[in-house]
């Protein structure tokens, strides 16, 4: 049991200290996460925003409920797919003490389809980092982030105490010159700039990042402006665990605007289908101004040297604001 005390064979009176009792238990924990899971399955099924609204929080349900809006626009196929009824497996769970500042737990973790209430196949073997942070009426999953494929070999370990704690690391803690807090700059970077001047190790979700700023102008046939900007975040949440070797494992969210404008008064942009159920009124018009607002979360290592990369980001349309070129002319 985690927070076992390892002064027990100590005579009273010795002064000998007992380990730090956790935020939670490893049972308490194990049940946080089948409620969490058994609700979000219900809020799947139900495609229902409310329901999700039990067992998420922050920038996780912000994306989770606008994929419920997009869902009329989506195949229906990857929509089955996406929310197709889940477990979670082979869990590793690393809780703070009682008496950090700490609210929240991470959980290390693989997804299994859920076949006849019990555990099925997996879904692959990427494993998926969870946070669980304490609100008032009890636990929300607020990040859920992986290491895919080959990366699945970068997943660090989580440092633990003698009691088997977990030393959460304060988001404005320098670990050499980069601080968790970093995390989600670095990544809005690739969006905004390209990264041009990042020190984001070279990785798929880098390449990936970048790539929406690479290609940003492509179909646009010259006709438009676009641009992307780092925006507040939904959340502003960074969450960061020391590792075994110095550095820190963080998950954070952040947050990009899109902004499309027409050259001129002849040129417009049609909005895509996947934008069309944010927009209610006259989603068919020819519009002037697009703006999609994004919401992220990404998952990333810093060395113990202060080298950060970046191994996982995912990015949900949230809103869309949309101008028709008939409200300027």
């Amino acid at each position: 049991m985690t927070g076992c005390s390892t002064a027990d064979t100590a005579s009273e009176g010795s002064g000998a200290a007992t380990a730090e009792r956790p935020l939670l238990t490893k049972a308490e924990a194990n049940t946080t996460v089948d409620a969490y899971q058994k609700a979000n399955n219900q809020a799947n099924a139900k495609r229902s925003a409310s329901l999700m609204a039990r067992a998420e929080d922050g920038a996780v349900l912000a994306m989770d409920q606008a994929y419920f809006t997009q869902i009329p626009a989506l195949d229906k196929s990857d929509v089955a797919d996406n929310l197709a009824p889940f477990v979670y497996v082979n869990r590793t769970f690393y809780i703070p003490p009682a008496s950090s500042k700490a609210d929240w737990f991470l959980v290390r973790t693989q997804g299994a389809h859920l076949t006849h209430g019990k555990p099925g196949k997996l879904w692959s073997k990427d494993v998926r980092f969870l946070v669980f942070q304490r609100s008032g009426d009890g636990w929300r999953m607020v990040v859920a982030r992986d290491f895919e494929g080959t990366e699945v070999a970068k997943v660090p370990h989580i440092a633990l105490d003698k009691a088997g704690l977990m030393k959460a690391v304060a988001p404005d803690t320098k670990i050499g010159k980069t601080a968790p807090a970093q995390l989600p700059e670095l990544v809005t970077d690739l969006w905004v700039t390209g990264g041009r001047n990042t020190p984001l190790a070279d990785t798929p979700a880098r390449r990936t990042g970048r790539s929406w700023y690479t290609e940003r102008e492509n179909n646009l046939g010259g006709h438009a402006w676009v641009d992307f900007k780092k925006t507040a975040p939904h959340a502003g949440d960074v969450f960061a665990a020391k590792t075994a070797d110095g550095g820190a494992l963080v998950l954070s969210d952040s947050a990009v605007d899109e902004t499309f404008l027409a050259k001129d008064l002849h040129s417009y942009i049609n909005l895509g289908e996947s934008d069309k159920p944010f927009v209610k009124h006259n989603p068919d018009a020819q519009m002037y101004k697009v703006v999609r607002h994004y919401a992220q979360t990404e998952l990333g290592v810093i060395s113990a040297n202060g080298k950060p990369a970046v191994y996982s980001i995912g990015t949900q349309l949230t809103k869309v604001d949309a101008t028709p070129t008939s409200d300027i002319n």
